[in-house]
């Protein structure tokens, strides 16, 4: 049988009482820049050590949970099948480097990983390290990248316990699992630690005090880590800095990058005591991503068109002779990363919007195109140490598709298939049709908006529908497969992605579409995908479900603002909504870092463009659809008052009686709870809110 929506009387009854409806204080605060006063009532929500923020967000969750209350019977069954799908003994592939397989595998019950090695020819499983033994006691707890040394005796890594972005660094011997005495507290989110081929050295990065990686560090083994002594400092606060060894483990490179702006530098790893050089010194505008091979520089860059080629230079003795192109330069072909192996070098590529790679013969430069043997999936590499590999280990995905983990042999292009993940509930994908449609902007761009739903949906725009959007920062929303949705598909909800300007599907020409002047061409890429869903029957507005996440959030401020109508509910978790006043302010954490994302409100022009869209600016007296908003006390990104001060100023302006919730994670950060059975509770209040919405 067909579900349909309920009549939208029944939906708007609010499920507690009004007078437990929180209300936030107002406390009249001007913002003034460029010679105009903004009122933000509730600037006083910054400060953190004021009681009343706490109070506040506080009573925001017992409202929250007031409402998930009345809902326990929905929210108890949906937990248990979200749970029968996980995969309680879980093992990863191996991946192969020296002498030993590593992996990881879970054990059932367990939140977190534990990491393994075994020796190649029949060896025996070692446990190296437990992440659930390092989580007692831990409320959250992230584990970061972590790295073996060459000799295969030692393991570092991360490890964070509050959810922000910043980890410290531990040591273990692997053999008798004895943890060193050094451990290097303040060490940056971004970059796993990279070993020297001495086996005693080890670098890694700092953050400073906004948290943007910004230090390159050299610790010895042995010695405290107040002795540590700093290879690089990047002082362009636009600038955040990487490090990664090269395949070949000749060089350690120091990516310094900007959105716009990429420098490297670059250090023996056989001479780990050495100072770094600078390979390619920063011009502005250029971009590249390097790898190295045989006495040669390979390079992805957009030296010759916007959206990158391959390039080629000897290397002088640690430095770069004249580029030269491999091929030419195809704006189709949109270029992003290169790997050099000994035979060969792979390309991750978006060839007219479909994900993939090229693989090159090093000998020959003959290029074959491989993507995923699927329509509408994602592909993405995986780690492949080994520089002498025949094959690039590759994952792939769809909406239909389980998580993939192949083989590519680097030769032929053929997929050897080592792994699908299973869902142990059962799962029948022939219940299930994949669609594609295209909407069309306002400037007339085509606009990919992909589709999952259960075959026997009639179009005629009865059915519910969840329509997910990012947009920001180049990446890529390509659709995945989520056991989850299986919950709301088997209910007749609609799963939709809009590929919207500003990510990347269609390379950087895509991305510079939707960036900070021109940034509000994202929403509008997702209203207009929207109103063609509506068009096509998919959906209704009485069962559109907006939904976005981080930067994402944009786009559901925005849409609220100016469609409330065309939605019947919008999700965002750690919504990035107060963006004008945050990017006012430096000492915020990514700020100046994306200037070159979302512009500098400094200049007049950034700020008229930014004051036209962000969401706390244009939120005005109206009535707003269903809203469940989630945000994490210990957020570096998208920091707590955004979502606090964004859900007080709408419920001040509020005209109907559709719920709007706020929920705050005093334990997390960013990403919200970290073991992979309490992240299904925060998957389940989502789906309990957007299937009561939707009548359910």
């Amino acid at each position: 049988m067909v579900w349909r929506i309920l009549a939208s009387l029944v939906l708007v009854t609010p499920l507690v009482g009004k007078d437990s409806i929180p209300k936030a204080e107002r406390r009249p605060f001007l913002h003034r820049e460029h010679g105009e006063a903004r009122p933000d009532d509730y600037s006083w929500m910054k400060n953190r050590d004021d009681p009343a923020v706490r109070k506040y967000l506080v009573a925001e969750n017992e409202y929250t949970s007031a409402y998930f209350k009345r809902l326990q019977p929905l929210y108890s069954t949906l937990l248990k099948e979200l749970r029968a799908r996980v995969v309680d003994e879980d093992v990863s592939v191996p991946v192969q480097r020296g002498a030993y397989l590593y992996y990881e595998k879970y054990v059932a019950g367990s939140e977190y990983e534990t990491l393994c090695r075994k020796k190649t020819a029949g060896g025996v499983e070692e446990i190296m390290l437990d992440f659930n033994q390092r989580a007692q006691g831990h409320p959250v707890f992230l584990g970061g990248e972590a790295s073996v040394s060459p000799d295969d005796r030692l393991l570092a890594w991360k490890e964070n316990h509050d959810g922000t972005d910043v980890y410290s660094l531990y040591f273990l011997e692997i053999a008798n699992g004895k943890l060193l005495p050094d451990v290097i507290p303040g060490t940056a989110f971004s970059m796993g630690p990279v070993w020297g081929n001495d086996n005693r050295t080890v670098f890694y990065t700092t953050p400073d005090e906004v948290q943007r990686s910004y230090r390159v560090m050299r610790h010895v083994l042995g010695t405290p880590a107040k002795e540590d002594v700093v290879l690089y400092e990047e002082t362009d606060r636009k600038f955040d800095v990487r490090i990664f060894p090269s395949k070949d483990r000749k060089y350690l490179l120091i990516e310094c990058n900007s959105t716009n702006t990429t420098e490297t530098r670059v250090l023996s790893l056989d001479r780990p005591g050495d100072a770094a050089t600078v390979l390619i010194p920063r011009q502005p505008g250029m971009r590249h991503n390097l790898a190295h091979r045989e006495g040669k520089w390979y390079s992805v860059s957009n030296l010759k068109g916007t959206n990158g080629s391959l390039l080629v230079a000897s290397d002088a003795e640690g430095g770069i002779a004249k580029w030269e192109e491999l091929w030419p330069y195809d704006e189709k072909e949109a270029l992003q990363w290169v790997e050099a192996y000994a035979t060969h070098l792979v390309v991750g590529a978006r060839n007219q919007g479909v994900p993939g790679v090229f693989l090159v013969d090093a000998a020959t430069m003959e290029k074959r195109w491989v993507t995923a043997p699927v329509e509408g999936a994602s592909m993405d590499a995986q780690d492949t140490p080994d520089y002498q590999t025949s094959t690039q280990r590759v994952a792939y995905t769809s909406y239909l598709t389980p998580y993939t983990v192949a083989d590519l042999d680097l030769k032929t292009g053929t997929l050897k298939v080592l792994k699908q993940k299973k869902v142990p509930s059962g799962y029948d994908a022939s219940k299930y049709v994949v669609e594609k449609v295209e909407a069309t902007a306002e400037d007339g761009v085509k606009l990919p908006v992909w589709l999952v739903r259960r075959k026997d949906l009639p179009l005629d725009g009865t059915a519910g529908l969840v329509l997910d959007g990012y947009g920001s920062y180049g990446s890529c929303s390509d659709p995945w497969f989520d056991a989850s949705g299986l919950s709301l598909l088997d209910r007749g909800v609609t799963l939709a992605t809009a590929q919207v300007r500003g990510g990347g599907e269609f390379g950087r020409t895509w991305y510079e579409a939707g960036r900070v002047l021109k940034k509000e061409v994202t929403f509008t890429d997702y209203l207009a995908c929207a109103k063609r869903l509506v068009e096509l029957k998919y959906t209704a507005p009485a069962g559109m479900v907006g939904y976005g996440a981080s930067a994402g959030g944009l786009i559901m401020g925005y849409i609220l603002n100016r469609a409330p109508g065309l939605f019947r509910a919008v999700v965002a978790d750690v919504p990035f909504v107060d963006a004008l006043n945050t990017q006012f302010d430096p000492a915020i954490p990514l700020v100046t870092g994306e200037y070159e994302e979302w512009g500098n409100p400094e200049d007049r022009a950034v700020f008229d463009a930014m004051r036209r869209y962000v969401p706390y600016e244009n939120v005005k007296p109206q009535v707003f659809p269903s809203l469940y908003v989630t945000t994490g006390w210990n957020d570096p990104r998208v920091a707590y008052w955004e979502p606090a001060k964004w859900v007080a100023r709408i419920r001040a302006l509020h005209q109907g009686k559709n719920p709007v919730l706020l929920e705050t994670n005093f334990d997390a950060g960013h990403g919200g709870a970290t073991g992979r059975y309490a992240q299904l509770e925060d998957v389940a209040r989502r789906y309990v809110f957007i299937l009561r919405e939707l009548g359910k």
